[in-house]
Order: C-alpha cells, then structure tokens, then sequence
C-alpha cells in the first residue's frame, strides 16, 4: 500500500486518482463493445452463470486499488483509508466509471452495507481485520436481515441466537440475501431476547459464511438472475468477538447499515450510470420521440426525476444531506427509484411491444431487463412505505399514527 501524500483538494484528487487508475487500467480494462452490440441494460446489476472469472477479477482489481492507496478514501489512514471524505470517494467511483474499469457489484453489500457497522460498532480487533479484509477485496460480505416472516417489518425477525460460553448458536432462516452466494462474511440481525421489546433483543453478529451449518441457496428472478438467495442457519457457531455493538443492540446497528445503504444506492454507484443515461438517450434520438408531441410529456417526467435525484445526490456533505440526518438517505433513495419509474414509462411509451418480443433490433428488448429490475429496486434497503414513514416521523416529526 502507498504512503504517499495524497492531495486533499478535489480537483487535485481526481488528477491524482485518474493517475493511479491510469496505470491499472491496462490489466482491467478492455476494448469498449460499440453501443448498439450491446444487448444487456441492467438496473440491477447481477452476476451470470460462469460469474467465477469475474469475481475473481473484481477482486484482483480491488486488491490493487487497496494496494495502491485509493481503495477507500475516506476511510481512517490506519485501516488503509486516507483519512478524506465521502465526495472523494465519489470522485474515484467516477474515475473507475469515466475509464472503463468493470463493475464492482459483488462487493456492493460488503463495503456499503456490512463495512459501515463494522467500522463504527465491532469489536476493535474484528474491526480492523475485517474491513481491511472486505477493502481488499480479499473478502465478500453479504446482509443476512430479511426472513420469509419478516420482511418490511424488520424488527419482528425470528432467528435466535443463544449463548453457549463463548460463542453463539445461531438457528434460523434468511432470504433475498443478495451476494450470499459469494459471500465469506455475513452481517446477521439475530433475536437474542425474547422476553423484551422486539427491536429491544436484537443483536448483530458477524457470520463466517463457509462455517458449517451454513447453507446458501440461489432465487431465480425473472430478470434471469440469481444474485438473491435464501440462507439457512442450523446451529451456526458464532464467537462473541464477532457480536457487532452491545448484547440487545441489533436495531441501533442495523439502522447504521441501511442508512449507508439507501444513501450508496443512490449515490454514485447507483443505477442511474452515464452508460444507462446514454442509451437512453440515444434510443429516443434514434425513434426521434423527443419530437413527437404524445412523447414529449414522458420525456420532460423523465428528464425532471432524473435531474432532481442527481443534483440531490451531487450535493457535498455538509449541505442538506448533513441537515436531515438521519433521513438523507431515505429521501434520496425516494428519488433514485421515482426517476427508475419514469425512465421505464418513457421506454415502454417509445418501445412498445418490441420492449417485450426480441425481433433482433438492437437497443430494443436489451431494455426488458431494466423494467424488470426496477420493481426490486423499491423494495431494497427497505420499502417505500418505510421510507415515506422514515422521513415523516424521523425528518418532519409527524406521529406515528
């Protein structure tokens, strides 16, 4: 890993990370396919049968961002961070996009969703392991929190874990864990007091997902993917080193994790990439819809949502997203899926029945994967229901009822 002095300035931080990647883009980067050959549009990303090579090479690339000082800007210098801020971390998503470099979508969970509660509520000595471990790319982590039982109602999860000396026995059942089936770790919302107040006894845990007992079973989905998955725990063995945050704490740690969550999934690495915006674009210029008077009031929902999420998501820490913690990320998550809605009206308006049967028209059908995904997207890091009730009585302070 580089020691060198890194520039604070963001400008001069994007010259000094375009740098960087300049210079491993060689062993990760390949010829751009042309735009019409390319018949995928995902908006959520999933790995392929045959994903092996991939994920290796993810991690390979991982490794050496890590190794060259740039994994993790706004970690602490001490885990391999550089000590800097969000919007860094956002100027190297954007250099990773701007030349080419593959998605890194199966370390997704792991360093949005499993790193954040790491990093503020585990054990010192699991912590620093850990998230070096994840930053590298030398692990996985999934998000072990939804039950066929309980899923919006989070709080009401049944999985137990009872003490027995040292460790945990874990015994339950997990679903739509999303990279399970890669994973090494797993951040699990365990009960582990019945007799108090549902969001009262849970605890976090972190799970060694290649310990026995453990067994990772891949959901179909109609996009054709398999990225979600259904995990069982059958007398899991976990130590207390690896409880994350106090013994009945669970929720407070959860709430670290979808808040990182929604805000990612909005953020940066979102749906909403360049690429996907330039193909859209590109179909409505080539069907010449933006003149079309029955198109053109789809088109301005589309381009208003659109705006309104990227601008939002753009703004630096310190302005309105610091002001309406901890509801920034529920809002932005609000306006990441109403401009996947519109971006869908508009593709199903100009495509019509060719979105549904392939005739071999390029940057057609290739659209059909996009509109299925998009329902997913409404229900990950929590509904929309839970998002309208986050932001009423967490941001503006309405009552419950």
């Amino acid at each position: 890993m580089t020691t060198l002095a890194v520039p604070t300035d963001l400008a001069a931080f994007a010259d000094h990370v375009r740098e960087q990647l300049q210079a491993l883009a060689p062993a990760f980067v390949g010829e751009p396919s042309a735009l019409e050959d390319d018949d995928r549009i995902a908006s959520v990303e999933e790995l392929r049968d045959g994903h092996e090579e991939e994920v290796a090479q993810v991690r390979a690339l991982q490794a050496a961002l890590f190794d060259a000082g740039i994994a993790w800007p706004s970690g602490p210098v001490e885990l391999g961070g550089l000590g800097l801020t969000p919007a860094h971390d956002a100027v190297l998503e954007a250099g990773l996009s701007d030349l080419g470099f593959p998605g890194r979508d199966a370390l997704f969970v792991g360093l949005n969703i499993v790193a954040p509660a790491l990093r503020h509520h585990a054990q010192p000595q699991v912590r620093e392991a850990e998230l070096v471990a994840l930053y590298r790319g030398d692990k996985i982590g999934c998000q072990l929190f939804s039950e066929p039982g309980s899923g919006s109602d989070l709080a009401s999860v049944s999985t137990k874990a009872v003490r027995d000396g040292d460790d945990w026995v874990l015994t339950g059942q997990k679903v739509w864990t999303s990279m399970g089936h890669l994973a090494d770790v797993g951040e699990a919302l365990v009960r582990t007091d019945p007799t108090v107040a549902k969001h009262a006894g849970l605890t976090m845990f972190l799970v060694d997902m290649h310990a026995p007992g453990v067994t990772v079973r891949p959901i179909r989905q109609m996009t054709g993917g398999a990225a979600f998955n259904e995990v069982f725990l059958d007398g899991v063995r976990v130590p207390d080193s690896h409880r994350i945050g106090e013994l009945g704490q669970g929720w407070r740690v959860a709430n670290t994790s979808l808040g990182s969550e929604r805000s990612t999934m909005s953020g940066a690495s979102g749906p909403l990439t360049p690429y996907v915006l330039e193909r859209l674009t590109a179909l409505v210029r080539r069907l010449e819809s933006e003149s079309d008077p029955v198109h053109q009031p789809q088109i301005a929902r589309t381009v208003a949502a659109v705006t309104a999420m990227r601008a939002a998501a753009g703004l630096s820490a310190g302005s309105w997203t610091h002001q309406l913690e901890p509801v920034a990320g529920s809002v932005l998550k609000m306006l990441m899926v109403r401009a996947l809605d519109e971006i869908v009206r508009l593709v199903q308006a100009v495509l019509g029945e060719r979105l549904a049967v392939d005739h071999g028209e390029p940057d057609t059908f290739a659209w059909s994967e996009f509109v299925l995904g998009v329902p997913a997207l409404h229900l990950a890091g929590g509904t929309d229901e839970i998002q309208r009730n986050v932001i009423a009585q967490r941001g503006l302070g309405l009552p419950r009822r």
